[in-house]
Order: structure tokens, then C-alpha cells, then sequence
């Protein structure tokens, strides 16, 4: 099934018998309509890159965020695995069957998981919103920001868990040394925000090509969203002089 059709399935599973509801309905349209324009960014962004990449094996597509490998199905369908070597990150031990079992369908294959969260340091934190009153064990939304998702729940760090954590920086430095492009999925529930900011500040945003990227601001309360906001305009503005191929992804 092509991407398309999968979206038009998608959005008729979601409205349902709902579809005289008008605010289900402009959910699913909006829904469908970032599933196809995204669909083909990347379809666009991948044949850019593999055009000009004379060597299979030299593109690296790092997916911050893997979930259940939902980004990752996508995007392989345009950055096939033969010629791309993925690395995934989910430091969520509770997706790494369903992980597992997607990425079977590429054994052999340069794909790597790594358990571990994107951070802006090496070490362990704790990962929050996996207990059955927040997100639960597999949630999209679960981060390692505490208050990403308070205007939902208020997490308990008595129900959250410690992850080791990767410095984003050095790592891509040590794959810029044997990747001749990088390619960056960043959904990581919040914590993008700090990431983004060590990046800019230690000079390691000149070493991606293209950058997919989700903001969560809109998940936070009243009194702490305009702070992060501000954030997040300052990295938008630093993103669009940085000469970095920027999707901002919803």
C-alpha cells in the first residue's frame, strides 16, 4: 500500500462513524495532510541526498526517538537500508520487543538500536510519563523533561525510570569521521530544546545535512510555555542561517 493510500485508510479509520463531528473531521484532514506533504519531503530530501551520494554506505540516518520504529518504516521506504546505515535511539526498555521485531525485516542490514536517550551529556537520567495514569509503557510522549506533557498529567518521578543518556555533540562527531552525510529524525518529546541548543552553541549543527524536527512547547502549561517558546524561536532563527536542511515536523 503507497503511502497515500495508507494515509486516506488511516484518516477513515480515524473519523469513523464521527465523520459529522466537524472537529474530528478537521483533525483527520489535518492529520491526512501532514502524513502526504511529509510523505514527500522526505520521498524529495532522499533523493537529493542519494543522488549525490556516489558511495553506498557513506549516509547515516540517525532516528532520535524510534517509539516503536514508526519513524523509522517511513523513512526507509525512501532511504532504503541497502545503501543508508540507520541508528535508532529509545531509551524506553518497554518499545525494544516491538523495535526488535521492526527491525528484523533488516537483518543483516546497517541498522543499530541504541537504549539509550539523546542528551546533551553522557550519563543516566530518568525517563518520565510510562506509568498507566500518564502515558503509559510505550507512550510517544514519554521524556526526559518531567514537565513536557503537565498540561495532561503531572508526572511521579516515583514511576520513573533511569536511562543512560548519549552526548549528542560527540557522537556526531565521532560519525561525521566515517559518514560523509548525516541525516537527523529528532522527536524526543522536549528534550529536542536543550539538544538543539548545545548543538548551536558547540559548533556540531554544521555536521548534519538535514534535519527533521519536532517541537513540543504547545504540551506545556500556561505558565511554563512562553519561556520555551522564546527558546524556540531563538533555535528556528539559528536553524534558518545555519545552512542545515530544517523540516519542522508536527
Amino acid at each position: 500500500m503507497s503511502t497515500a493510500a495508507a494515509s486516506v485508510a488511516s484518516f477513515a479509520k480515524l473519523v469513523g462513524g464521527s465523520i459529522s463531528n466537524p472537529q474530528i473531521l478537521a483533525v483527520g484532514l489535518r492529520h491526512l495532510w501532514n502524513r502526504i506533504h511529509q510523505d514527500r519531503l522526505i520521498r524529495s530530501d532522499a533523493q537529493r541526498i542519494l543522488h549525490r551520494s556516489a558511495r553506498p554506505g557513506r549516509v547515516l540516518f540517525v532516528d532520535g526517538g524510534a517509539n516503536l520504529g514508526q519513524a523509522f518504516s517511513a523513512f526507509s521506504r525512501h532511504f532504503p537500508t541497502d545503501t543508508v546505515a540507520f541508528e535508532l535511539f529509545e531509551p524506553n526498555p518497554h518499545c525494544r520487543a516491538a523495535l526488535e521485531t521492526v527491525l528484523s525485516a533488516h537483518d543483516g542490514r546497517a541498522v543499530r538500536l541504541h537504549e539509550a536517550a539523546l542528551s546533551v551529556r553522557d550519563g543516566e537520567t530518568l525517563l518520565y510519563g510510562l506509568s498507566g495514569d500518564e502515558g503509559g509503557p510505550l507512550s510517544q510522549g514519554a521524556s526526559i523533561v518531567r514537565h513536557q506533557h503537565d498540561i495532561f498529567y503531572d508526572a511521579d518521578p516515583a514511576t520513573a525510570i533511569a536511562v543512560p543518556t548519549v552526548d549528542f555533540c560527540e557522537y556526531l562527531k565521532r560519525q561525521s569521521a566515517a559518514y560523509g552525510t548525516i541525516v537527523v529524525k529528532l522527536d524526543v518529546e522536549g528534550a529536542e530544546i536543550d539538544i538543539l541548543e548545545g548543538l548551536i552553541g558547540r559548533d556540531c549543527l554544521r555536521l548534519i545535512d538535514t534535519l527533521y524536527v519536532e517541537f513540543h512547547s504547545h504540551f506545556l502549561s500556561a505558565s511554563k510555555r512562553p519561556t520555551e517558546r522564546q527558546r524556540e524561536q531563538r533555535i528556528r532563527t539559528a536553524l534558518a542561517a545555519s545552512g542545515v536542511h530544517v523540516r519542522i515536523w508536527h
